[in-house]
């Protein structure tokens, strides 16, 4: 310890990696390991929120507005959650065909990581056989669908809830509300 202990005036150039720390990290090998620490921690960090989401709340079976149908909304891509799609899986027996249908493709997350708002998907409801521009939010227990025509200033909206466990039960759904 008492060899670095240094005199005001005297200069000593220490190397090695505590140098570098002690030197404000001036030397060059300094800052790359400071770097190389830096790109390391933050790729960790980046990589956290897509192993850490394993749902968003919008995921998961949703009974559409007049209680007709129950779309279940998941990833559209095993084990990826950047894209959300619906599909339908069960429906009233006045439209049986329905079930199997895909009415929702290609929502991503909008704004937040939180996952309560998806847009830039396409939905087609009411028996459309094209998709419209879409939007996705998750407040209260419930789902905001909005259709929208043109500009997102025209949009239909419809509020969906989640279906009782009883529901999805007599369905023949697993996994519940």
């Amino acid at each position: 310890m008492s060899a670095l202990i240094t005199s005001p005036n005297a200069e000593a150039t220490p190397s090695g990696t505590m140098a570098a720390l002690r030197s404000g990290l001036k030397s060059t090998f300094g800052r790359r390991a400071a770097q190389a620490l830096l790109v390391a921690s933050s790729a960790s960090l980046l990589a956290a929120p897509s192993i850490a989401a394993d749902a968003y709340a919008v995921e998961g079976y949703w009974l559409t507005s007049g209680g007709k149908s129950i779309v279940e909304i998941a990833p559209c891509k095993a084990g990826s959650h950047k894209r959300l799609c619906g599909t339908v899986v069960w429906n009233s027996d006045e439209a049986v065909d329905a079930v199997g249908k895909q009415v929702m493709t290609s929502f991503r997350l909008a704004g937040n990581r939180s996952g309560d708002k998806w847009a830039k998907g396409k939905i087609a409801l009411g028996g459309a056989s094209k998709g419209k521009a879409g939007k996705l939010a998750v407040k209260g227990g419930k789902l905001k669908v909005s259709v929208c025509k043109g500009s997102s200033s025209r949009c239909k909206n419809q509020s969906w809830t989640r279906p009782s466990a009883a529901m999805t039960a007599e369905a023949g759904l697993t996994g519940g509300a």
